[in-house]
This record gives C-alpha cells, sequence and structure tokens, in this order.
C-alpha cells in the first residue's frame, strides 16, 4: 500500500475508475454532442420551458458537471491519490445531481437518465464504502 493513500478495500480503486471512466467518457461525448450544434440528434422541444434556447450551454455544462470530475476522479483513482475518494463521492454525487436537475428542468425521460442515475449512486456508494479502513 502507497504511504499516503488511504486503505481500499482490493479491486475499489480499479472499479471505481472503470466505471468513471465510462461514464466520463459518455459524458464527454453527450456534451460534446450537444455543444456541437446537437449532433446526437436530442429533440429540439425538450428546451421548451427551459432557460436554454439551444444546446449548446447544456452541453458545456455537462462537460464540465460530469466529464470532469468523473475523468478527474478516475486519474486521482488509478494513482491511489489520497484525495480519490473525495473525488470519487463529488464525482458521483454531481452525476446524481445532473440526471436530477435534468429530470426537473427538462421534465422529459430518456432510457439512459436510470441508468446514468445508477451508475453515479454506484460511484458515490462505491467510493464511500471502499474507501473506509480496511481492518
Amino acid at each position: 500500500m502507497n504511504a499516503t493513500a488511504t486503505p481500499t478495500r482490493p479491486g475499489v480503486r480499479s472499479g471505481l475508475a472503470a466505471l468513471e471512466l465510462v461514464v466520463g467518457a459518455a459524458a464527454v461525448y453527450g456534451g460534446i454532442g450537444l455543444a456541437a450544434g446537437n449532433l446526437i440528434g436530442m429533440p429540439a422541444d425538450w428546451l421548451a420551458g427551459t432557460p436554454f434556447g439551444s444546446w449548446l450551454w447544456p452541453g458545456v455544462f455537462l462537460l464540465l458537471v460530469v466529464a470532469v470530475p468523473m475523468l478527474v476522479a478516475a486519474v486521482l483513482e488509478l494513482r491511489g491519490a489520497p484525495r480519490a475518494a473525495v473525488a470519487s463521492i463529488g464525482a458521483g454525487a454531481a452525476q446524481v445531481g445532473w440526471i436530477a436537475a435534468e429530470l426537473l428542468v427538462m421534465q422529459r425521460y430518456n432510457v439512459l437518465q436510470p441508468v446514468m442515475m445508477l451508475a453515479g449512486l454506484a460511484v458515490l456508494l462505491l467510493a464511500v464504502w471502499g474507501h473506509r479502513a480496511v481492518r
């Protein structure tokens, strides 16, 4: 064990990093796809009733709120950094918050929402459980 790293259960860091990389990559794909002119084909009417006139800002926010925290947390987990647990908990909470805000603001449902909500919860719970002191 690295002297500066927090003790973890075996396999937690690599499992968390893998999940964070998948969610982060999906958020990069979605964020760029939205910001670059809705290349992923989201219905324009989903913006009705939101403060957004185009998909540009939702794409930018997806990159900043979900992709960046997930990818930073993955790198910290892979490096065994002392702050990896905090980063993973924050990234998981950001993902859950993103989906909750998306449902509240847009009031539209997509099959990916529960999948990504579960992924965010998994990151959050794995980080809390896996980074507890191992006895």
